[in-house]
């Protein structure tokens, strides 16, 4: 994570903060997510609970790039252009993928509703 929105965070939550660098990653958070989806789940098989494990990695390994935009949000007053410019490459490279797979896991729509082209594979230009 970038130093400014670690700084941030560090203000707010203390130590706690460390959690929130990309060099951690918090197990104990996606065990908390798998436990949380196993149990009220109906189907209690191998592939299901490692399917919903896959659904917490999936959500927690970009949590450095979740603490910037959070960071940003509540203090974009505090962030440079330019440190704004590599969070938001950070966010687009990293972020989109976990989310879609972590979606398609938990067995939930991953269509692109905001494409208005028939090519789902074309990007635009970059920024």
């Amino acid at each position: 994570m970038d130093d400014k929105a670690l700084q941030i965070f560090r203000e707010l939550v203390g130590d706690r903060a460390d959690r929130l660098n990309g060099s951690h990653y918090p197990a104990d958070v996606n065990t908390r997510i798998t436990a949380a989806l196993n149990s009220d789940a109906p189907d209690s098989s191998e592939a299901s609970v490692l399917r919903r494990d896959g659904i917490g990695f999936h959500l927690v390994d970009w949590q450095h790039e979740a603490a910037f935009l959070v960071a940003l949000v509540l203090f974009p007053e505090r962030f440079t252009d330019e440190e704004i410019r590599d969070g938001v490459e950070s966010v687009l490279i990293h972020a989109p993928a976990h989310v879609l797979e972590a979606a398609r896991l938990g067995g939930y729509q991953t269509t692109n509703i905001f494409n208005t082209n028939s090519n789902d594979d074309q990007c635009a230009e970059p920024v």
